[in-house]
């Protein structure tokens, strides 16, 4: 899994606030723009069983800031999709509980599960670096425009 660092976010911050002024589009344009289509990237990529994660994507638009990804009061189990679980046990919230499930129609009463853990699914950080990866494409066509602006 590929993992970016807070430096490597500040540099491109940097680069898109140059390219945007270079290009006379404010960064805010810039940034709403790119997130368009880390989104989509990440809505093409996201494991869906009841649609309710995919659902929960969207983009958030705070000052300079722009916030890509899940809710995670709409989908709670959104890191775990993306960064899996380790073996674990699970019991009931309640001391004293059960941990009531159906297994092939049977109901099912315990006081604990081991379960296996789960493997990653990742789609938050793959859309993300898709979009970088595209960037060479996308600043060479906008460099393009700009000089068609200038000729």
């Amino acid at each position: 899994m590929t993992v970016v660092g807070t430096a490597d976010i500040d540099r491109l911050t940097e680069a898109l606030k140059r390219t945007a002024k270079e290009s006379g589009i404010t960064t805010q344009q810039v940034l709403i723009q790119s997130s368009n289509h880390i989104l989509a990237e990440m809505e093409s990529r996201v494991p869906v069983k009841t649609g309710q994660l995919r659902q929960s994507l969207g983009i958030k638009v705070s000052g300079d800031k722009v916030i890509i990804g899940p809710n995670t009061t709409q989908a709670p189990y959104a890191g775990y999709v993306e960064f899996g679980t380790k073996a674990h046990t699970i019991r009931p919230k309640k001391p004293g509980g059960v941990l009531v499930f159906n297994i092939g129609g049977t109901k099912v009463f315990t006081t604990k599960v081991n379960h296996p853990g789960t493997k990653a699914q990742p789609y938050v950080a793959p859309a993300f670096q898709a979009w970088v990866d595209s960037l060479g494409t996308m600043a060479a066509e906008a460099n393009v425009e700009v000089f068609k602006k200038h000729a």
